[in-house]
């Protein structure tokens, strides 16, 4: 499988749709909505965002791969943590192809770009294993949202 394009979805306002009904179709409240609607007009704003919010998306031609939120705030219960990684989706068809790693190193070069030395996110099941592999590293393990969470970091150059 050819690498993909990954860019900021400043430049690809066109995939807002797409990305707001796949995503929330797949994470639903965790995306920190409560309708399709609602995180499509968050996407709309983050698309014109210089800064936090930002998405990052993967795309294959005009076909749209993957994405990836860098979000100033995510888990309300530990609002001193900024910034988070976020909604990170892989089309179906495309995992198991390095496009979830790829969009993930992207994040951590624009989150340096941005002047952030760390970054965070919040998972649960088998998936801490899939990021300390990355370099993440585990903060707490916390309940939220009706299940046990881990907390994670990666430090950045």
């Amino acid at each position: 499988m050819n690498d993909p394009v990954i860019e900021n979805l400043v430049d690809r306002p066109n995939l807002v749709t797409t990305i707001a009904a796949l995503q929330f179709a797949h994470w639903g409240a965790l995306t920190g909505h409560d309708t399709e609607l609602e995180y499509e007009n968050f996407l709309k704003k983050a698309a014109r965002s210089t800064r936090l919010p930002s998405v990052l998306v993967a795309r294959r031609g005009p076909i749209y791969m993957g994405s990836v939120n860098l979000l100033a705030s995510e888990m309300t219960i530990r609002p001193e943590l900024s910034p988070w990684m976020a909604q990170l989706f892989v089309v179906e068809s495309a995992r198991g192809h390095g496009i979830g790693i790829r969009l993930i190193r992207a994040l951590t070069t624009r989150a340096v770009e941005l002047g952030f030395r760390r970054v965070h996110l919040f998972t649960s099941g088998t998936l801490p294993t899939y990021y300390a592999a990355l370099g993440w590293k585990p903060i707490e393990e916390v309940e939220y949202l009706g299940r046990m969470r881990t907390v994670m970091a990666i430090e950045l150059p």
